[in-house]
């Protein structure tokens, strides 16, 4: 229960009166209620939080010393691991000097407040994403489609608070139309889903979008978000579209879903998922023919079957790759 009160936003520490889970059965005596009604009020009307509230980039700067550069560097990152700021691999320190560097790409102040990151609510400023940025090894001119991302995820049509508290997979996929895809080298063919040495922008770009879906969004394994399996991409999904190969009159994605005139730099944000919470098994009654088979047919069930997880604005199912 903590943890679904931590991962709405809420103080971990909120008041409760706790109860046999027996008692919430059918039929079973709820009369304890009554005599404990006291600690209800006292909990509504007297209950202080006992952790402090910091607005977006309020929280104090850390110092970390070492032995050596890597020494410290070494402690920064188990400092992140110990707070539970990092993913497991290894992460730049968001210096001041990092940060204020990674800053030279936005348009915007960097206290410009873009929304609050589901399901915790938390306000994420243009200082927020150019610190995830920092420690995802970004650079100053992958800022503008960070920001970007960012407020696509937090549009309300999304319902992205359900998408990152589910007990499903989904991951955001950042699909990039314009020539600011060349600009910062953006992967628009071989290899575009994964990371690749020759165009970087993408795995910086997603796995900061990661970081910001946990840090500031709350998006926890077992305390904001339920996955039970969780989507198995560090940095999401970042590619742009390649426009200059489309079959002639096709139209780019933004052009043809969204309005935008072909050459307008845009970042469309959708969600994904693989099928391991669909796939099904068989009962070694079948062929492993039939079994692959009668799978496949279970998941194009799925992706035809109206659902929390098709992508807005596709009202009869949601399209998929098998």
């Amino acid at each position: 229960m903590k943890n679904a009160v931590s991962g709405l936003g809420l103080a971990p520490d909120a008041a409760m009166v706790t109860f046999p889970i027996d008692m919430f059965l059918p039929g079973s005596d709820i009369t304890p209620v009554r005599t404990r009604k006291r600690e209800f009020y006292d909990g509504l009307t007297r209950w202080q939080s006992g952790f402090a509230r910091n607005a977006a980039g309020a929280a104090p700067m850390i110092s970390v010393e070492g032995a050596s550069y890597e020494d410290a560097l070494n402690k920064a990152n188990n400092l992140l691991l110990t707070n539970l700021w990092g993913d497991g691999l290894p992460l730049w320190p968001a210096t001041r000097e990092r940060v204020d560097w990674i800053l030279r790409g936005a348009a915007l102040p960097r206290s410009h407040v873009i929304g609050k990151f589901p399901p915790r609510g938390g306000v994420t400023s243009v200082e927020t994403c150019a610190v995830a940025l920092a420690m995802a090894g970004g650079r100053p001119e992958y800022l503008p489609v960070l920001i970007a991302a960012v407020d696509a995820f937090l549009d309300a049509e999304l319902d992205s608070d359900q998408l990152q508290a589910t007990s499903g997979g989904p991951f955001p996929v950042v699909i990039v139309n314009g020539p600011i895809a060349k600009d910062i080298r953006l992967n628009s063919g071989f290899g575009c889903l994964g990371p690749d040495p020759q165009r970087p922008a993408g795995a910086s770009i997603g796995r900061a979008l990661r970081l910001l879906q946990q840090n500031v969004g709350g998006a926890l394994p077992g305390i904001g978000t339920m996955a039970i399996f969780g989507a198995m991409r560090y940095t999401n999904a970042v590619f742009a579209e390649d426009e200059a190969s489309l079959p002639q009159g096709w139209q780019p994605h933004a052009t043809e879903r969204h309005g935008y005139a072909p050459g307008t730099n845009s970042v469309s944000l959708v969600f994904a998922s693989g099928v391991t919470n669909v796939r099904r098994r068989g009962a070694k009654k079948e062929t492993p023919q039939e079994d692959v088979l009668n799978g496949m047919w279970r998941m194009a069930d799925f992706m035809r079957t109206p659902n929390l997880a098709a992508l807005p604005g596709y009202e009869k199912g949601t399209p998929g790759i098998m």
